[in-house]
């Protein structure tokens, strides 16, 4: 496992100055549930380039620069090396293992990551390797919560608030359920305003309360709507509305 990872900042450096550069790897999927009521979950990869590339696969708990080796998620994966033929796949399958607890009331979250690696150059060719890592959001779900996922996102509480000539969008999650936010706009008043959102403030944890900063909302009436959308277990855009509230 070290040596398919050595190397890799060196090489994802050079992924962001070569803009011809593609990755071959296909994950079905943006983000994996995994349902405790399963042994189990599936994730599958698809091999879209010409040449046979090395995948290696890991479960960190959020921290971009955890390697397989210092990881301490509490999942398995199979396999967690894998060689993938062109036009070909591969399932990853990914077991809870139940070696850390886990909160049975709400949902916890962690991140897959896909590493693929291509084949070395033929002896005497001095070319760049590039090497891609894919991240996927992984949230474990505890059998019996209530409600669903959908439901929580439909449910989120919007205020907002003025602190003297500064703006901002509260959003409130009292589910036991993640939510991920597509777009977000305020509107009312013949006004319309967006926060600008990031990978950060894009998602709520369970019972998370999260202040959006605005450019500005002196002109939104009382009577404001918020229009936003948030993705599904299966990675589809869905979209809500929902009343200001006071």
């Amino acid at each position: 496992m070290k040596r398919a990872f050595s190397g890799l900042g060196l090489l994802l450096a050079a992924c962001l100055t070569i803009g011809q550069a593609q990755a071959s790897i296909v994950i079905t999927g943006t983000r994996v549930v995994y349902d405790a009521s399963q042994r189990e979950v599936t994730v599958k990869l698809g091999n879209d380039g010409q040449s046979p590339m090395l995948v290696q696969s890991w479960i960190d708990e959020g921290n971009v620069q955890a390697t397989p080796d210092t990881s301490a998620a509490p999942f398995v994966l199979t396999p967690p090396i894998a060689r993938i033929d062109p036009n070909k796949g591969q399932a990853l399958r990914v077991r809870y293992t139940g070696q850390k607890s886990l909160p049975q009331d709400k949902e916890s979250l962690f991140w897959l990551n896909v590493l693929e690696v291509p084949p070395s150059s033929a002896e005497g060719q001095n070319k760049l390797k590039i090497a891609f890592r894919s991240r996927l959001k992984l949230f474990y779900r505890p059998a019996g919560l209530p409600g669903n996922a959908t439901a929580a996102a439909e449910q989120l509480q919007w205020r907002l608030q003025q602190k003297g000539a500064e703006w901002t969008l509260e959003c409130r999650n009292d589910s036991p359920y993640y939510v991920s936010l597509g777009k977000v706009s305020v509107s009312g008043g013949g006004q319309t305003v967006s926060p600008a959102l990031d990978i950060n403030s894009s998602m709520l944890a369970p019972g998370e309360r999260k202040l959006m900063p605005l450019k500005s909302a002196a002109g939104l009436a009382s009577g404001s709507k918020v229009d936003y959308t948030s993705i599904s277990d299966l990675g589809a855009m869905i979209e809500h509305s929902q009343p200001l509230k006071p």
